[in-house]
């Protein structure tokens, strides 16, 4: 039996994912890189370092998958983005993995980048990937694009339609959550203390010309509210994830004008129940085909990359 490995070495995650010919799931392993708390990030060698400890330990967790599998493909993330332009040190780590595994084993290496392989992460789940066009919502902890995406036989060919004009969904949220001393990421922990808020929310306004939204702006105010301690902190996280969907909503209105009929929304900051829910009401109300990971893989993950690997073998 055939078996296909996705690495994907981000800012924030080290992550190895093993799918079966059918696409199906038969492993996934996963270390979230360490933060100092009080921090908003790393550097890109403390990734590196990181994610050149994290990949041993991970592929040793997967030794029995090797062991009952023939592992004929490898995926893994290259670059941020699919642009010549686009790099970070980060994904070094993986790339060098995927490409000795490959000559080692005499197999082909598929390299995407990390957008793709969060829209193939989404996919992965409806098991196909359409010659059709389609738009996206990519949103994380650094990205907030709106995206026209065209599969192409080196992945997807991603053009970006929309967006911030400044900070990402991801960095709002992690700015207020540091603010209250919520550890980083503090997407999950944001979300967890917004569901604690009785009021009824509905946000700030968010600035929007010509396709890009502002979050700047929000998040200043959050920031003095915090200071100012105007708001609880679930009233805080609960008027954050408001206002993140005002801006998304607005970008969807964009893609809604030029006849959306199906949108993939991946990124970490898709795995927010809120906003998974609010995306859903709107598509439906809308009539448009809305895709979204599985529970656990619209964070960081290999899935997509493994799919892809697996895709590319089938074909």
């Amino acid at each position: 039996m055939k078996a296909f490995l996705g690495i994907d070495t981000s800012c924030y995650t080290t992550s190895l994912c093993v799918v079966d010919e059918k696409f199906q799931i038969l492993a996934d392993a996963r270390k979230i890189l360490k933060v100092p708390s009080g921090e908003r990030g790393l550097s890109q060698a403390n990734m590196i370092y990181q994610h050149t400890r994290n990949l041993p330990e991970l592929f040793e967790r997967l030794q029995p998958i090797f062991q009952q599998y023939e592992l004929a493909g490898v995926g893994v993330t290259g670059q941020p983005r699919r642009r010549p332009e686009s790099y970070m040190p980060a994904f070094l780590p993986g790339l060098g993995y995927a490409r000795s595994i490959a000559a080692m084993l005499g197999i082909r290496v598929y390299i995407i980048s990390h957008q793709e392989n969060h829209m193939l992460a989404v996919l992965r789940a409806v098991g196909n990937i359409a010659t059709a066009p389609f738009f996206a919502l990519h949103v994380s902890g650094g990205t907030t694009e709106l995206l026209h995406v065209r599969p192409d036989a080196q992945g997807l060919e991603i053009t970006c339609i929309g967006g911030t004009s400044d900070l990402s969904a991801g960095q709002f949220i992690d700015r207020v959550g540091v603010a209250l001393q919520l550890p980083f990421p503090a997407g999950v922990h944001v979300e967890r203390l917004a569901a604690a808020e009785a009021s009824t929310v509905v946000g700030a306004p968010v600035f929007c010309k010509d396709g890009y939204i502002s979050f700047s702006g929000p998040e200043s105010q959050v920031q003095r509210d915090i200071q100012a301690k105007k708001r609880t902190p679930s009233g805080c996280c609960s008027h954050t994830l408001a206002t993140v969907w005002r801006g998304l909503e607005q970008l969807l209105d964009t893609a809604a004008a030029q006849h959306m009929t199906q949108l993939v929304a991946a990124g970490g900051v898709m795995a927010n129940g809120y906003l998974r829910r609010q995306m859903a009401k709107y598509c439906q109300e809308r009539q448009v085909r809305l895709l979204l990971a599985p529970p656990g893989y619209s964070t960081d993950n290999g899935a997509g990359a493994a799919f892809w690997a697996a895709w590319r073998e089938r074909s």
